[in-house]
This record gives C-alpha cells, sequence and structure tokens, in this order.
C-alpha cells in the first residue's frame, strides 16, 4: 500500500514539473517573439568593412565545411557565455530575468595564442591534467569548443623578443606549413609577433592578422623606473646596431613608403655621479635579478630602437585592445605599478598605459587589469571593479576576426 502511495505521488510530482516546463518555455517563447528576439533564417553577407562598434555576435551553422550566418544579435559590450550570468539588455529592462546566451562564430584560419613575459602555455605533470595550470585558463577550450582551431605557443618566459620571435617561428614552421595563421597576443607576446612579421622571411605559414591585447607597443613607465632605480633592464649596445641592421633591411624590402616616421637613435645610458658603499654587492645581484625582455620592454627601447625599426607588413592587419581600471590598491601586487604609469601616462592596466596599447586599428579598451585578460584568478581585494569575463573578451575577438574575413 505504501509503495503504491509512493509511486503515485512521484507521478504527480512528474506531471506536474513536466507541465510547469512546458509552460515556462511557450512563455518565454512569446515574450522572446514580442521582443524580436527570434532570430531570421534570412542568411546575412559578411562586410569586411565593419567597425568594431556595429558588430553583432552570430550563430555560424556548419554544413559540410560551408557556413550560414543568422541574423545578429546585439548584445552590451561582453554578454557573458554562461547564461545564467548574462542577461540582455531589452529583456532586464522589460522586468524580467530570462538567461539569454550569447552567440559567437569561430574564424577561417587557426589562432596562435602568444603569451606574455614570465608566461607559459601549461605547467604542470603530463599524465595529470587536473594538477596543471594553464596560461590561457579556459580561454582555449572556448575558442576550441567554439570550432576555431588553436595553438598555444610557449616561448622562453624572459627571454629576449628576437628570441622569443625564433622560437615562435622555429614551433610555427613545423606545425603549420602552408596555413594561413591569426596571431592573438597578450602583452609581450604581441611584441614577438611583430618582430617575427617583420624580421623573420622564410615563413612557410601566412600570417594574416595580429591583435594585440595591452601590448606595451611603446614601452612601460615602469621598466624605466626599475631601470633607473633598481639597474635591471639596461640596453645593450650591440643590441641597437642588430636592431638598426634589421631595420635597415625591412625598409628596403618594402620600399620607402613603409618606413617608419621616427627615426632610429643610439641610447646611450648614464651611470651615478656618486658611487654607493653597496654597489659592489648590488652589482653582484643585478646579473641574477635581470633579464633580457626587461630592456626591451622600457620605453626607450621600444620608442628609439624597436619601433623605428620594426616597420607593419601591409599584407598583415593589426588590431588592438586595451585595458585601464581607475584604481588598483597599492598593496595589491600591480598597485605601485599602476601608479607609477598614471603619473606618467595617465588610464593603464596596472603595466601598461592605454597609450601604449594602441598599434594599428585600435579597437576598443575593456575595463580590467592585466592579469585579468589571461583570466589569472586572483584574489583581489579593495578593487573598484565589476566583474571581468575574460573568455568573453576572446570569443568577442574571435568573432571579430570572422566578420574582417579572416
Amino acid at each position: 500500500m505504501l509503495m503504491n502511495t509512493t509511486s503515485f505521488l512521484i507521478s504527480q510530482f512528474r506531471s506536474t514539473v513536466s507541465a510547469t516546463v512546458n509552460s515556462t518555455n511557450h512563455l518565454l517563447t512569446t515574450i522572446k517573439k514580442s521582443l524580436s528576439l527570434v532570430e531570421s533564417n534570412e542568411p546575412k553577407h559578411r562586410n569586411n568593412q565593419a567597425s568594431s562598434t556595429d558588430l553583432g555576435y552570430t550563430n555560424a551553422r556548419l554544413h559540410n565545411g560551408d557556413v550560414t550566418q543568422a541574423t545578429p544579435l546585439q548584445h552590451e559590450q561582453y554578454p557573458s557565455l554562461q547564461p545564467w550570468r548574462g542577461l540582455d539588455r531589452r529583456i532586464k529592462n522589460f522586468g524580467l530575468s530570462m538567461p539569454v546566451s550569447a552567440n559567437y562564430t569561430a574564424p577561417r584560419h587557426p589562432i596562435v595564442l602568444c603569451h606574455g613575459l614570465f608566461g607559459f602555455d601549461k605547467i604542470g605533470p603530463e599524465g595529470i591534467p587536473h594538477l596543471q595550470i594553464h596560461y590561457w585558463s579556459g580561454i582555449q577550450k572556448a575558442l576550441t569548443k567554439l570550432g576555431a582551431k588553436v595553438i598555444v605557443a610557449g616561448v622562453p618566459r624572459t627571454g629576449a623578443i628576437k628570441k622569443r620571435a625564433e622560437d615562435l617561428h622555429r614551433m610555427l614552421s613545423s606545425t603549420m606549413e602552408g596555413m594561413p595563421v591569426n596571431f592573438l597576443a597578450h602583452s609581450m607576446g604581441g611584441l614577438d609577433c611583430r618582430y617575427l612579421i617583420s624580421h623573420i622571411h622564410d615563413k612557410n605559414y601566412n600570417v594574416q592578422s595580429l591583435t594585440t591585447l595591452s601590448t606595451p607597443h611603446r614601452g612601460s613607465p615602469f621598466m624605466d623606473w626599475c631601470r633607473d632605480n633598481i639597474g635591471v633592464g639596461l640596453i645593450q649596445q650591440d643590441e641597437q646596431e642588430a636592431m638598426r641592421k634589421l631595420g635597415d633591411a625591412a625598409k628596403a624590402a618594402r620600399g620607402s613608403s613603409f618606413c617608419s616616421d621616427a627615426s632610429p637613435q643610439f641610447y646611450t645610458q648614464s651611470t651615478p655621479a656618486t658611487p654607493s658603499p653597496l654597489d659592489p654587492l648590488w652589482s653582484r645581484l643585478i646579473p641574477l635579478l635581470d633579464t633580457p625582455a626587461y630592456a626591451n620592454l622600457t620605453t626607450t627601447y621600444l620608442n628609439e630602437v624597436f619601433n623605428p625599426n620594426t616597420p607593419d607588413d601591409p599584407r598583415v592587419s593589426y588590431y588592438s585592445y586595451g585595458a585601464s581600471v581607475s584604481q588598483i590598491p597599492l598593496w595589491a601586487p600591480l598597485g605601485f605599478p599602476w601608479e607609477v604609469i598614471k603619473a606618467k601616462e595617465g588610464p593603464n592596466d596596472g603595466l601598461v598605459s592605454l597609450e601604449s596599447a594602441q598599434w594599428g586599428q585600435y579597437v576598443e579598451t575593456v575595463e580590467a587589469d592585466h592579469w585579468d585578460l589571461n583570466n589569472r584568478w586572483r584574489l583581489k581585494i579593495g578593487y573598484n571593479q565589476k566583474p571581468f569575463d575574460a573568455v568573453d573578451l576572446y570569443m568577442s575577438v574571435a568573432s571579430r576576426l570572422y566578420k574582417e574575413g579572416y
């Protein structure tokens, strides 16, 4: 008797839940139709000249390799990939809390993710994925799930731009022969890509575009501060001469019309007039603290050595994103660098200013600090900043590349 009663109650409960779900789905469909949120079946033609401000996210369907696009849905700046977090503005204004997923499109060509200073592809035991730490936390997985072919590059963490670019080229030569690629680079990775594009000519792959996220194209005042107050990041004379020769060769190969307006200069570093009693000890410690990358990230090196000798390739499209936050607590790791850069160049993300991040076609500024951009998790106390969805940003970049024909 008890079992029959229990079975009856379970059956009634299932019927009630099923009816409720069906009613809710019908209600949501009706609301979407009334708000013009239902997708049209008419194909949308791609416009290569579309600007970043009128870009919509598209839902692409693959049929035997052909892409058929549906009508784009306009969303807020970065709608979340997680439907329980992202709410469409029109529905919010209607007074409801119905979750709406963003729609994205994978680019036509493979994406090469290029990390910044102290970066890596992944670290941890190869046989135990759950113990691995990925530089592009969640980003590679989301892009792959979208349908993009993703290559994660690994170059020397603190190497010079030249060395990092050569290692990147070596990896791509063995894995991407005959293929077009889109570079998507965070921080110093963008400088590696620019060097590769301009100065490495025996490429068996075809670079279509370079998108940089908070890359210090004009250097970082914080690295200047480290050079002037700590003694790391001193530019070597032979490196200046080598870059000048590369610049001459690159300009000669492309013609005078592609030369930079800036003229290469040679920077001479001064030494303190009065030596400190600690100088002998400090001079022994400096080589342990210094790395080749530090000198390559100063404003002096980028503006007077690298940029004048690294002309853009007219066959490659250059896009850039910048980041800034209104405040970073002084006790946070990026707090002091943020103050130094703000005093010199204004709005910044804790390591790179908006002014320095702009190169080629500047797409937009996002509200994030430098480490948010590769989805690095950490405890953030005292930040006056809205939550930032890094995965969503990269999905937006991927969709934009598709819109531009890449």
